[in-house]
Formats: structure tokens, C-alpha cells, sequence
């Protein structure tokens, strides 16, 4: 199954620590499209969530760079910012899912489907956010939005420096399921739908059984509120 939202059913470098970049529009790359499947949610307001798919995006900046030990900017690793959002049908007007997708495909042209969106350019504006828990004290990179590039910086925008990686869970690729971080390995394999998957059946030779058709999720704005955001962490960092 394609992420397509037309269809939607119902590392540290060189030991160096790196420092939050600064508030402010970037240039970037769509770098990585994952399929997160349905995810289970935490109450809102002491209300229960349904769970709901959920899709990671990895935006790759295309003038921000890791530093060396020494301050120096690392032009063959730049900075990653990934979200993690809720997937809707492209009809839910308010979703970020489907703000995401008319940002950086405002033509259509790829026909709602999230998969070919890899390598396409578009603006992140990032912002930075103090951790909570375990984590005050911190400062993390959230991204506050996304939107369309000019065509004419599009088309002198550079490459991705790191190959574009799409993984499906119901069309896996293991040579892609291999690339991703344990820890996101075992987000994905902690999902509701895991158990059956054509992604389970791969990775442990059972027998998926035959899933039943479900309504489209209803748009929730509890559920974007409390996934809103993006934490830029050196967990998926491809080095």
C-alpha cells in the first residue's frame, strides 16, 4: 500500500555534540518517507485516542552543516530534522499531513502519494523549543512549518547529499528496513497493526492474515496537537 493521502483507509559526529541551529526558514530536501503504521496514542486531556498511522518525514538542509571537534562546518554531512505526524486523508483541510504534502507538492503532481516525494525541495521553518522531564534543561529544533519553494530556487537548489530512503510497511523493502536505526525498527514493530503485516511475514516467514477494509479516520485536532513537532535528534542521523 502507497502512502498516498488521496487513499488513506478511515549519530553524534566524530564524537562532537551538536547544537541546536538556529530559529529561522531553511532550504532542505525531503530525504527519507517512513511508514510509521498505526500507532498507539497517550490520552489527551484524560480523554483516550484511537491509535492512527502515523508517517516520519526527514527533511535534509541544504546550507546547514554538522561541525567537526573543531567548529568546522562537515559539507558531506548535513543537518537532518525529522517529524513524526499523523497520516490523514488529504480531505482533512487542517491535518499537518496534508499541509505537509500541498507545501511541497502544490501542483499534485504526484497525485497524493507521499512516496515520490523523496528528494523534493521545499522551506522548514524551524523553531527551538525547551525539553521537558528527563529533558529540561535542553533545547531542541521543532519544525513550526512547511511550505512551497520558488520554482526558480527550486530549480538551483543542490542534491541530497545522502540517498533518499522510502520504506512501506505493507511493500517492504529489506534492504531499506536494514538502513533504519534499531530504535525506529522497534517503533515501527511496536505498532498496533504490526502483528500479520506483509512487513512481519518478512521478517519472520508467518503467515499474514487477510485484513479487513476500515473507515477513514475522522480529522482530530487533540491528536496533531500532541504530535506536532519534530525533535532533532542524532538518533537517525545517517553517520
Amino acid at each position: 500500500m502507497a502512502l498516498n493521502a488521496k487513499k488513506v483507509a478511515g549519530g553524534n559526529t566524530a564524537g562532537a555534540q551538536q547544537e541546536p541551529i538556529e530559529e529561522g526558514t531553511y532550504p532542505t530536501r525531503v530525504v527519507q518517507i517512513i511508514d510509521l503504521g498505526v500507532q498507539p496514542r497517550r490520552a489527551f486531556d484524560g480523554k483516550p485516542k484511537p491509535p492512527i498511522q502515523h508517517i516520519r518525514i526527514t527533511y535534509e538542509f541544504l546550507d546547514e552543516f554538522c561541525l567537526d571537534e573543531d567548529g568546522n562546518e562537515m559539507e558531506d554531512k548535513p543537518r537532518w530534522l525529522s517529524e513524526d505526524i499523523p497520516f490523514y486523508n488529504l480531505n482533512a483541510d487542517r491535518a499537518t499531513s496534508t499541509l505537509r504534502y500541498k507545501a511541497i507538492d502544490p501542483d499534485d503532481a504526484f497525485d497524493g502519494d507521499f512516496t515520490q516525494l523523496a528528494g523534493s525541495a521545499c522551506l522548514v521553518t524551524v523553531v527551538n523549543n525547551p525539553g521537558k522531564g528527563k529533558n529540561a534543561g535542553k533545547i531542541y529544533n521543532n519544525i513550526a512549518g512547511v511550505a512551497t519553494m520558488r520554482k526558480r530556487d527550486k530549480d538551483k537548489a543542490v542534491e541530497l547529499v545522502n540517498e533518499s530512503l522510502v520504506f512501506l510497511i505493507d511493500e517492504p523493502d529489506k534492504a531499506a528496513w536494514g538502513k533504519l536505526p534499531q530504535w525506529l525498527q522497534d517503533k515501527i514493530k511496536g505498532g498496533i497493526e504490526f502483528k500479520g503485516s506483509a512487513l512481519d511475514v518478512a521478517l519472520s516467514g508467518g503467515e499474514a492474515p487477510k485484513k479487513e477494509a476500515k473507515p477513514e479516520p475522522d480529522y482530530d485536532e487533540d491528536i496533531e496537537g500532541e504530535a506536532a513537532g519534530g525533535v532533532d535528534t542524532d538518533e537517525d542521523k545517517p553517520w
